[in-house]
């Protein structure tokens, strides 16, 4: 917490936040624009894992893990009412839709323009109220996705935050002229493993290619039931790591010639989602592989970042393609516009946080 004046007015702020911040890392894109500006401000969160040090701000129940049901968020909800009216802010942040919706009627009648509503996923809690009337009220909406757009209402209130903290085109790391006349192509999935079909299919369609290895590095809710998969099926080219520090996350992508992002299109946030894996595999100059029908193989396709596929019966034969015709200055100047688009959104997004704190 800091404690100062911005524009000679004590200014105080709430982030509520349903999980550990550990999950959630955006939260930093606020706190960075926060301390800048010397704005005294507390983060309300869900400690779902019990790893955080107790205060008043953080609440724990009696289970582990990120699923809670509607019950648990209602018990969070109290908590956090209780810590709002105890301190009277003047502002408030609110991430994500379950959230919202038990906050409604109070964001509105004691908060009205002076909330920011961050919403980072769908939720189908978003079907049992008028989630428009709360953008309506907002001060303004963030989305980690303009693909959102297509689920939300329509409104002038969105603003774009994306999950990367690049600022400059040259923080971007050099990409490799070409990739081909390697013995072995790896295929890396870096982050949460989750997907489970999609990816076993995957699995399926390259297994025990002696020039490819696929690698899976992180931990998720689908590590165990992937490495039995492999296990039954006799593969030999997949590999699990497991978790890794977040100081190793460079080298796993330096590490890796192609970065699987592969999502299905099979329900409303897959569709339009953007994952860190777009961002993390463009800065390092990584081709990308991806499956049509999501607002993400979109984005691909766009700004020519990688291979985005209908179905696994030909992959290899179009990862190979691809390999072989890669077009270097191509690759570049889409890469180069993608980040153009995503730092003057994101410089966006921090000239409405500083007038958010900067009015009364």
């Amino acid at each position: 917490m800091l404690i100062g004046l911005f524009g000679g007015i004590r200014m105080r702020i709430a982030l509520i936040c349903p999980s550990n911040l550990l999950y959630m890392p955006y939260v930093s894109n606020y706190e960075r624009i926060l301390k800048e500006n010397y704005v005294d401000y507390d983060i309300i969160n869900w400690d779902r894992f019990s790893i955080e040090k107790e205060s008043e701000f953080t609440y724990r129940d009696s289970k582990i893990g990120h699923q809670r049901s509607f019950l648990d968020y209602f018990k969070f909800s109290r908590f956090v009412l209780n810590i709002l009216r105890m301190n009277r802010y003047d502002k408030v942040i609110v991430f994500g839709i379950q959230l919202v919706f038990f906050f409604k009627r109070y964001l509105i009648k004691e908060y009205s323009n002076k909330f920011i509503i961050d919403i980072r996923d769908y939720n189908r809690i978003i079907k049992y109220f008028n989630i428009g009337k709360l953008i309506d009220n907002s001060n303004f909406t963030v989305l980690s996705s303009p693909g959102y757009k297509d689920w939300l209402p329509k409104s002038n209130k969105y603003v774009i935050n994306h999950n990367t903290q690049i600022e400059r085109l040259d923080e971007l790391r050099k990409v490799e002229r070409e990739i081909k006349n390697k013995d072995i192509i790896s295929i890396s999935y870096i982050g949460s493993i989750r997907d489970y079909k999609i990816n076993t299919n995957f699995i399926d369609s390259l297994k025990n290619k002696k020039h490819i290895a696929l690698n899976f590095h992180g931990e998720g809710s689908i590590n165990k039931d992937i490495e039995n998969y492999v296990i039954d099926q006799i593969i030999d080219n997949v590999r699990l790591t497991g978790r890794y520090e977040k100081e190793e996350e460079a080298k796993l992508y330096k590490g890796s010639d192609f970065i699987n992002v592969l999502i299905p299109n099979d329900s409303i946030n897959s569709r339009t989602l953007l994952p860190n894996r777009l961002y993390n595999a463009a800065v390092y100059g990584k081709p990308i592989i991806a499956f049509k029908g999501t607002y993400l193989s979109e984005i691909i396709k766009k700004y020519n970042l990688g291979i985005v596929v209908g179905s696994f019966f030909n992959i290899e034969r179009e990862i190979m393609e691809y390999i072989n015709n890669f077009n270097f200055e191509l690759y570049e100047k889409g890469r180069s516009s993608f980040f153009g688009t995503v730092i003057e959104e994101n410089k966006e997004f921090s000239i409405r946080i500083k007038k958010f704190i900067s009015e009364n």
